[in-house]
């Protein structure tokens, strides 16, 4: 669209204000066809090489080196003064006070416009570099995230697998497959900013696996998602964050085990319920979670990418779909 508005705005102000004696000769009328064609297509042709000088000055300070700015900078300097020069010397034009005036108001109504556009484009600019340094602080985010959990979740993950070797458990060597697995899934997206819903239900059903296997009888939990999303997207790991908070603060025991629902809404978000257990004493917190996720769904400008509801025994989050 700012391509567009630089290419045609010149066009259509350098053929419509001739019309209105911004910039135009006397005695134009159309007894003279030949004349009044003439003297319109040089105004225009003026006008127009008149709008791009003083375009390209704008910039002189900035690209003062750059040839081919000079190149266009010099090619319409000369269109523009050679058409005064034209003008005069074939007699479509006396170079008086009354055309002097026109030039003058042309040029005040021109840099006026530029002027404006400069603005909008730096205040576009702007609002860029402020979203790319908002995109790169939470990537940054993203890693300490990644940085702060994994070791600790690594250091249980090896305690509960150790206590299965020593037991002889069945389930070792699936653990030790599902802990790899889950490695290697995140450590593979770790960089994308969104991921199929297919994969990041793997990468969720290796997590729950291990949880399961520490916690034994202790948690439980059900996913029901339409196979026809699957090929839509989440936020990276959007998932596994959401169900690590259900975890993170509730208790759980085989009296009181923790539940969790997985389910797709008919509104396009999939839900992730859990019942409320409490965990006694304070939590210690990474400070990034939740927020980091509505963060991260305005960086890609959705609007209620996330839908927080609690009631005293439920606590759901709802994750929007991406298509």
């Amino acid at each position: 669209m700012k391509r567009k508005i630089h290419i045609i705005l010149p066009v259509v102000l350098a053929l419509l204000l001739p019309g209105l004696s911004f910039y135009s000769f006397e005695g134009m009328t159309f007894s003279n066809n030949r004349r009044f064609f003439t003297t319109w297509a040089s105004s225009s042709f003026f006008l127009y090489n008149l709008w791009h000088l003083l375009w390209y000055l704008w910039e002189v300070k900035r690209e003062y080196r750059n040839w081919q700015y000079l190149l266009k900078l010099v090619l319409f300097s000369i269109g523009s003064i050679g058409m005064v020069l034209w003008g005069t010397a074939t007699g479509f034009q006396e170079f008086n006070f009354s055309n002097a005036t026109r030039i003058s108001l042309g040029v005040f109504l021109y840099l006026a416009i530029q002027y404006t556009l400069k603005a909008q484009e730096n205040i576009a600019e702007l609002q860029l570099e402020k979203e790319q340094i908002q995109t790169e602080k939470y990537k940054a985010q993203l890693k300490v995230l990644h940085a702060k959990i994994d070791p600790h979740f690594l250091f249980n993950s090896l305690n509960t697998l150790r206590s299965m070797v020593r037991q002889a458990h069945g389930n070792s060597e699936q653990f030790i497959l599902s802990l790899s697995d889950f490695y290697r899934q995140t450590l593979k997206y770790n960089e994308n900013t969104k991921l199929q819903l297919l994969e990041e239900l793997k990468v969720l059903e290796s997590y729950l696996f291990l949880m399961k296997n520490r916690n034994v009888e202790a948690v439980f939990w059900d996913i029901n998602i339409d196979k026809s999303l699957y090929s839509f997207f989440l936020p990276t790991l959007a998932l596994q964050i959401v169900v690590e908070n259900c975890f993170k603060h509730n208790s759980m025991t085989s009296k009181m085990p923790l539940h969790i629902e997985i389910s797709n809404t008919d509104d396009g978000y999939i839900e992730v319920k859990n019942n409320i257990q409490p965990k006694l004493g304070a939590i210690e917190s990474t400070g990034i979670g939740l927020e980091l996720l509505i963060k991260r769904y305005e960086l890609m400008s959705i609007s209620k990418g996330i839908l927080i509801e609690q009631s005293p025994n439920q606590f759901s989050v709802k994750l929007k779909l991406i298509t």
